[in-house]
């Protein structure tokens, strides 16, 4: 009975040093958030805060390169039906600036005929006219618009609370996963040394 109760005392002191171990590695991802001067001119600070500026490029870098461009964000914003849309204000536009700045006497043919033609147009090229427009808008706001640097600006903006309690509230629960991982990993290390400190 006294080799088990030596046994488990063993155990638990490994689980727990096991799970402050982690925890303590944990909260040293972002704290302290400013340098802590140590004796022998040593400085401590949190992993996160210290290479923040690095994260921020970093992070944009695999927003941009491997999760969103500006031309697959543009191109979202245009559906079939906007397309339909398009097609369909341009005819009406067009009729209406003619009929604007042409004699009354004209709006009868502007309506037939112009309308007519416009909108036999839109049927049969319209698509492909539009989309060229589109592309051509997408090229060269693309060319303007650099998420990477928007990422890494906005990132760059947040202080380091609101960054913490960001990554958090993604993480949170892994990390939590990972303490206690700490803790039954170290239980079962206790129980090893243990066996073994008792059997030799």
């Amino acid at each position: 009975m006294e080799y088990v109760t030596k046994l488990l005392m063993l155990a638990v002191i490994g689980g727990f040093i096991g799970w402050i171990t982690n925890y303590i590695a944990i909260k040293l991802l972002f704290r302290p958030f400013k340098p802590v001067k140590l004796l022998f001119g040593y400085k401590i600070q949190g992993v996160i805060p210290a290479r923040k500026p690095e994260l921020a490029v970093s992070i944009g870098n695999v927003i941009e390169k491997q999760l969103l461009s500006p031309e697959e964000i543009i191109n979202k914003l245009v559906s079939e039906k906007d397309i339909n849309y398009l097609k369909e204000a341009i005819v009406t536009n067009v009729i209406n600036i003619l009929k604007d700045k042409l004699p009354g006497f004209l709006h009868g043919f502007t309506d037939r005929t112009v309308k007519k033609h416009l909108e036999d147009f839109m049927e049969k090229d319209g698509d492909r006219y539009i989309r060229e427009m589109i592309n051509n808008i997408v090229r060269h706001a693309a060319e303007k618009i650099t998420i990477s640097e928007m990422v890494t600006e906005k990132i760059n903006a947040l202080d380091l609370v609101t960054f913490e309690s960001i990554v958090l509230s993604v993480v949170n629960k892994e990390l939590k996963h990972i303490e206690y991982l700490g803790g039954v990993l170290g239980f079962i290390i206790g129980l090893i040394q243990g066996t073994v400190a008792l059997l030799f």
